[in-house]
Parts: C-alpha cells; sequence; structure tokens
C-alpha cells in the first residue's frame, strides 16, 4: 500500500457521491425534456417570448385591435410621462377621439359645439395638441384633420395653416420618408383662404418652436406676421 493507500477508499467514496448526485439532478430535467411533447414545447415557447414583450406596446396593440377603452388605461400613464412619450399622447388622444365619434381619418364634420361638450373630445384634443406642440407629426396630421373638419382647438384658419406648413416640413416625418397623410384636410385648409393667409401661416410656422408638457401653448402676434 502507497502513502496515499489510506485514503483512496474516502477518494473513492467522495466520487461516487458526486457522480449519484449529479444523475439524482440531470434524471428529472431529462425526463421532463423526454415527457415534453411538440405542442407543449411550443406553448411554452410562446409564453417565454410573451414574457419578454415590453408591455409599453399593450396598449398600442389594444388601440389597432379597436379596443380604445383598454387602450386607454395602457396610454394614459405612459402618456404622462410628457416628453419622449408623444407616440403615447398621440394614440391616447386617437382614443378619446374615436370614442366621442370622431373618425381621425376623415369624415362628415359633425357640429362643433355638440362635440367641444363631449368629455372624451375635450380629452382628446388635449393630448393631441399637447403633441402636436411638442413637434410629433402624426399628431399635426391629426390636428390638420381636426381643422379642416371646424374642430380644430380654435377657428382661427391662419392657425390652420400654420399647422398645415409645420407637418409639411416636420423633420421627423422628412427623415422617416412617411408620406404626407393629410393631403385632402390640407387641401380644404387651403381653398378655405386666400393666398395672403396662407402665406401668413408658412410665416407662423416659420416662427414656431417646439413646447413641451404643460408649457403654455404660444399666442399668435398678428401684428408681427410676415409674407
Amino acid at each position: 500500500m502507497g502513502i496515499y493507500g489510506e485514503y483512496r477508499p474516502l477518494v473513492g467514496l467522495r466520487l461516487f457521491v458526486l457522480a449519484l448526485t449529479t444523475v439524482l439532478v440531470s434524471e428529472p430535467v431529462l425526463a421532463q425534456s423526454r415527457a415534453e411533447s411538440p405542442p407543449e414545447n411550443v406553448q411554452r415557447r410562446r409564453a417565454e417570448s410573451n414574457q419578454r414583450i415590453n408591455p409599453y406596446w399593450d396598449g398600442f396593440i389594444l388601440k389597432h385591435q379597436g379596443n380604445c377603452r383598454e387602450a386607454i388605461a395602457k396610454l394614459k400613464p405612459l402618456a404622462k410621462r410628457g416628453f419622449g412619450y408623444e407616440d403615447a399622447q398621440t394614440a391616447l388622444g386617437e382614443c378619446y377621439l374615436q370614442l366621442a365619434g370622431i373618425d381621425t381619418d376623415g369624415g362628415s364634420a359633425p357640429d362643433r359645439d355638440k362635440m367641444f361638450a363631449i368629455a372624451e373630445f375635450q380629452s382628446g384634443l388635449d393630448w393631441i395638441s399637447k403633441a402636436s406642440r411638442a413637434g410629433h407629426f402624426e399628431a399635426q396630421a391629426v390636428m390638420i384633420a381636426l381643422y379642416a373638419a371646424g374642430l380644430g382647438p380654435d377657428e382661427d384658419k391662419i392657425e390652420a395653416a400654420k399647422w398645415a406648413h409645420l407637418y409639411l416640413t416636420n423633420p421627423s416625418r422628412l427623415n422617416l420618408g412617411a408620406p404626407i397623410a393629410a393631403v385632402v384636410s390640407i387641401e380644404q385648409i387651403k381653398e378655405a383662404m386666400d393666398n395672403e393667409s396662407w402665406l401668413i401661416g408658412k410665416q407662423r410656422a416659420r416662427d414656431w418652436v417646439p413646447l413641451y408638457d404643460d408649457t403654455p401653448p404660444q399666442v399668435p402676434e398678428i401684428t408681427q406676421d410676415k409674407k
């Protein structure tokens, strides 16, 4: 027997225990893997994938599905975060407008006084205005449609022209190569005024700067308008 002979049985026992532990731990996992049927595997992977989906998109998905009431509950906390969440503000505003009976893609113009008496319309207009002032081009397209339908925040035709010019020259829209979604509304606004008023609106757009969160909107000064 060598100098380490008396320890060999102990070493052998340790190796045996380690091997047995490995088998006991791994066997249930292997058995579970073998027992999982193909449909169960698909369901498990789908569940794991759903857990990884960012909940940020829940409200947008619900809105796309036409479920605006549930979408509002998801979108409002995001919209209230302010700067950087203009997508949520726009989607929230569109949902409120839809609940008020407004077709944001166009349609017959409802009565202005009746619409402003509807709480959902007021909320929708507020959120669209907030996102538009922050420079969100999709919100600006909705704003233009509202002005064309006589449902803008005011009845100032020059302000309507200003938003039309802001949308047409919006850097984000141009950088993305997004098509002009408010062609009909812009034409309606342009046809409702003379060329001088249209150019004054263009000048207002040039002087415009984005505003965020609860900053009060700009009040146009007619005396400073230029052609």
